[in-house]
């Protein structure tokens, strides 16, 4: 008896199932866009590719099958054109909204960063308290403490030199992540995490690897609402995830750091000192100037966790590729290399605002921007009431919307031979320059955009100038590792591209790299 009840409720269950498969694939209201097969009938194949870190491949693969507009899931469109982008991310007035998926990438804290912050007028809100940290002449007075840990990076990079002159190998993604932790906690806590010195945080990088890497893939998952009651509860301690516990580590590192900021930040403010002009002396001060209210402890210890892995990895994602690709393009090496060491007359020339004026510089970091953008799939938008236009069609409500920055950033329309590394492609004010800016997500679009650009491309581009004018650089053993190969995985067969797993953030391995003191003669 018990045994011919369970086999009803299993036919039951299947049979529910196949009714489901064929409304989605007949009666549901993206029914009629192309895509593959698997992706149309469940959402557990983008599920298993956020968790494998190859979504970014298989959309690009599909929009390649397919065209400008595929169903990546049920109920999710992906497009790759400007005019999508201008549609779905750029238009202020765009009816989306930020879906469900964004209320698991900060549970821990039990609020929303300003990133992830789904109604619009707390957005906006956050972004006014934000900005003055953020301005361009705050990061004029930040500069130096970008500089103070360039300088560390420099100093270690010279470490253990052979008798030819040249230094031993060295993973130059690993050092440039320290690197990124160290130069982010100090201009927004003011207490450095010492990476580049010191083996005692060096787990942090991994601590964040893993928090993206689960947040990704839950925020997806049908039961995602039970996952994200748990998260920032002791229960994270005791699953069997890694991933999981991680996360939990992650944001106890940040709330620590928030902590010992807080505590020097009221001693200044109650001995009436200015205290240190770092982002969070900002955070801390600054009212909004409409409703005169600041942050609160929830908010602020959201946005910590969101800064050191924006900070971080945004900063060591984009100079490990262009070391890759400019080992990769000797003449382009030759390029940077003449401008920087042409354009200073010592090391502690290289500096802002006179790195403004280096074109090739500039080129560089955008294209490395875009064949390695540290978001490498889309920022997914949920279509409100009345529907959503996109390219000609019409989107129902309750249907998700985005653009892929890998996809759209390899699209030949506005990027032609899409794999090749060509800075001179951001040179000049023609119209495929034009174009290809008009394509370049890296940093979001529209109002929610990445606020800390401008400190990560003032970052990048001070290490890595530094870095070129200080050294003489080469890949360690003659071969330039990180790149693709024949048995790296369907998508990943190029040498010459530089590989990355989509986490959320981009994670990357390589190049291996020596480094020896220029000849100044």
């Amino acid at each position: 008896m018990a045994l011919s009840t369970l086999s009803s409720a299993g036919l039951a269950v299947l049979r529910s199932y196949v009714l489901l498969v064929i409304y989605r694939l007949t009666f549901h209201p993206l029914a009629r866009y192309p895509g593959n097969f698997t992706d149309k009938i469940s959402s557990w194949p983008l599920i298993y590719q956020c968790y494998r870190g190859n979504r970014h491949l298989r959309i690009l693969e599909a929009h390649k099958k397919y065209g400008s507009v595929i169903r990546i899931a049920p109920d999710t469109l992906d497009f790759d054109t400007t005019t999508a982008m201008a549609a779905i991310h750029r238009d202020r007035n765009a009816n989306v909204r930020k879906g469900a998926w964004y209320k698991t990438v900060d549970a821990e804290t039990g609020t929303f960063s300003v990133q992830t912050v789904i109604d619009r007028k707390e957005h906006n809100f956050r972004r006014r308290i934000l900005e003055p940290a953020f301005s361009h002449s705050a990061l004029r007075i930040q500069e130096h403490f970008i500089d103070n840990n360039v300088r560390v990076f420099l100093h270690e990079m010279g470490k253990d030199v052979q008798e030819d002159g040249w230094t031993t190998p060295k993973d130059f993604s690993q050092w440039i992540t320290y690197f990124g932790f160290d130069f982010i906690s100090d201009l927004a806590f003011g207490s450095c995490f010492r990476l580049l010195q010191s083996p005692e945080h060096r787990y942090l990088p991994d601590l964040l690897k893993w928090t993206s890497h689960f947040v990704y893939y839950a925020g997806y998952l049908p039961f995602a609402p039970l996952v994200r009651a748990v998260m920032g509860t002791s229960i994270m301690n005791h699953v069997p995830s890694q991933a999981a516990r991680d996360t939990h580590k992650y944001y106890l590192e940040a709330e620590s750091k928030l902590g010992e900021r807080s505590a020097a930040e009221e001693e200044a403010w109650s001995s009436g000192k200015e205290g240190r002009r770092d982002i969070f002396h900002y955070l801390f001060r600054t009212r909004d100037p409409e409703t005169n209210i600041g942050l609160s402890h929830e908010q602020l210890q959201a946005d910590s966790g969101l800064l050191i892995a924006a900070g971080s990895d945004g900063v060591a994602v984009t100079v490990s590729a262009a070391l890759f690709y400019l080992l990769h393009n000797s003449s382009s090496m030759a390029k940077l290399v003449h401008e920087i060491r042409s354009s200073f007359a010592t090391l502690d020339d290289v500096r802002n605002p006179q790195m403004n004026r280096l074109p090739y510089l500039q080129a560089v970091i955008d294209e490395s921007l875009r064949l390695a953008p540290s978001v490498l799939s889309a920022f997914p938008r949920e279509v409100l009431r009345g529907g959503l236009n996109v390219d000609g069609l019409h989107v129902p409500v309750g249907m998700t919307v985005g653009v892929s920055g890998y996809a759209i950033h390899h699209n030949e329309t506005y990027f032609p031979d899409s794999f090749a590394f060509r800075p001179e492609r951001w040179l000049g004010d023609g119209e495929s320059v034009s174009l290809a800016r008009s394509a370049l997500i890296t940093f979001g679009a529209g109002t929610y955009n990445c606020i800390g650009k401008n400190v990560a491309i003032a970052a990048a581009k001070l290490v890595l100038a530094k870095t070129i004018y200080a050294y003489d650089v080469k890949a360690a053993r003659g071969k330039v590792t990180g790149g693709g190969g024949p048995a790296a995985g369907r998508g990943r067969e190029r040498e010459d591209e530089y590989q990355l797993l989509d986490y959320l953030v981009a994670y990357r391995s390589g190049p291996m790299v020596q480094f020896r003191t220029r000849n100044e003669k």
